[in-house]
């Protein structure tokens, strides 16, 4: 009887690992200034995944014009907060961006409720 329930839960951890989706975001920057940090939570929660792009000079290196892509794995909805922090101290959210409908997205033209037009955050 174990070895079945054992060879069950085997044949279910593929099912575990394909829940799992790799979401990817091209982030372009359009704003006349560097970008420090750019970060992504779930739309609503503050579970902020960061990435620095600071040199360990503290200066940043994602200069206006440049381009990434950023890839994550999750299982949770194509909703997304995210948050742009430039070199000059300005942050811009774009709240509920929509991953499965936008693919690249362009913090100097932010995101409101999925239309152009978010302010910019002092």
């Amino acid at each position: 009887m174990r070895s079945h329930l054992a060879a069950l839960c085997l044949a279910c951890f593929p099912c575990v690992v394909l829940a799992d989706s790799v979401r990817t975001i091209e982030v372009i920057n359009d704003t006349h200034s560097r970008i420090d940090t750019f970060a992504m939570a779930p739309a609503g929660s503050d579970r902020w995944i960061e990435v620095d792009f600071r040199a360990p000079m503290h200066e940043s290196w994602f200069d206006h014009q440049l381009a990434l892509m950023l890839q994550f794995h999750d299982n949770d909805s194509c909703l997304r907060d995210l948050r742009t922090e430039l070199s000059d101290g300005r942050r811009i959210f774009a709240r509920r961006f929509d991953l499965c409908r936008f693919h690249a997205y362009r913090p100097g033209m932010s995101f409101h409720h999925g239309h152009p037009g978010a302010p910019l955050m002092p």
